[in-house]
């Protein structure tokens, strides 16, 4: 018989942070309609504010973060803007929209710290910046046969001014981080992302509807993933994606479901390197019978099968279920 390893744990040794944050934010929006409904304008601002407390160490003679001030994160304000207009005599709609986005760093990502095996290190770091990016996107949608097909092309640009990533490569320097730092959260440059989407809706006849779209997105980092592999490509952002839907309605109880989702091949870390994963193809099934008890109460069973063709996925290097079937029922009163 052979006995597993333990760790003594001395109660003298233990170490705890208190540590609390509070945020209050001011919200406005107005929407405009003019020129007969025509011509939709849409504008909002939000502006967050937050206070730290003091955090409280114990013991304090050998917290990670003693010795530092520490600052509440700065006054996030964010902006957002759309405009649309449609010329009714051809069914034409021209949209645009405009954005910006904040997140203040966690208190785990600031304050965070591990043990594992025996080993104890500080995670976070508290001078950590938020994160801030910029969006826009411009596009038209046109309808055709009585809105019996619709059609729609969207650009989009992103750019993720900086972002707060978590770092096991090397770049922290324990000999030159005031934390003594092996890894552990910081600010590093973000990424660009950008590309079109294209999607139609088709209604055919009275009892089916069908759905499809593809998005291209070429979305670069400003840094390699991984310490030395040289790539800039996001992870698990495939550059090609489709999907398609299809319902079918038969009689007025039963609905039949047809789901597609494909992708290219893509990139995910699978520490400590990067793999590329083959494109991932996933057809689902799926139906349901209504069954109405009384005017106020309606049975539904339903049933699915996911994966139909079983085929062998992977999503974000992990490998998904092969073919699964589930099935229920639900009471709408």
């Amino acid at each position: 018989a052979g006995s597993s390893p333990s760790f003594q744990v001395n109660p003298a040794d233990n170490s705890d942070v208190d540590v609390s944050q509070r945020s209050h934010a001011l919200f406005v929006q107005d929407q405009l309609r003019l020129v007969d409904d025509r011509l939709q304008i849409a504008g909002a601002f939000r502006a967050q504010f937050f206070k730290l407390n003091e955090p409280r160490f114990t013991p304090a003679a050998s917290a990670p973060y003693a010795g530092i001030t520490f600052q509440s994160p700065p006054a996030a304000y964010t902006g957002d803007g759309s405009i649309a207009y449609t010329f009714r005599s051809s069914g034409t709609k021209l949209r645009g929209h405009v954005g910006n986005g904040y997140r203040a760093p966690s208190l785990f990502e600031r304050f965070g710290t591990s043990f594992f095996g025996g080993f104890f290190s500080p995670l976070g770091d508290p001078r950590l910046r938020p994160e801030r990016s910029i969006a826009f996107d411009a596009g038209i949608d046109q309808s055709f046969g009585n809105n019996q097909v619709r059609l729609s092309a969207t650009y989009f640009y992103t750019r993720l001014q900086e972002v707060i990533g978590f770092d096991f490569s090397g770049t922290i320097n324990p000999q030159t981080d005031p934390f003594d730092r092996f890894f552990g959260y910081l600010n590093t440059g973000g990424g660009l992302a950008r590309g079109v989407e294209l999607s139609a809706t088709l209604s055919p006849t009275r009892t089916l509807d069908l759905f499809t779209s593809y998005t291209y997105t070429n979305s670069d980092q400003r840094t390699a993933q991984v310490g030395g592999s040289g790539v800039i490509s996001s992870l698990v952002v495939p550059a090609h994606q489709f999907s398609a839907v299809a319902t079918q309605r038969i009689g007025r109880r039963v609905f039949l479901n047809f789901d597609l989702t494909a992708t290219s091949d893509y990139l995910a870390p699978v520490f400590p390197n990067v793999y590329r994963f083959k494109n991932l193809i996933k057809t689902d099934l799926g139906g349901s019978y209504e069954l109405p008890l009384t005017d106020r109460r309606q049975l539904r069973l339903f049933g699915y099968l996911d994966n139909l063709f079983n085929r062998k996925n992977f999503e974000s290097g992990f490998q998904t279920p092969g073919r699964t079937a589930r099935a229920g029922a639900s009471l709408r009163f």
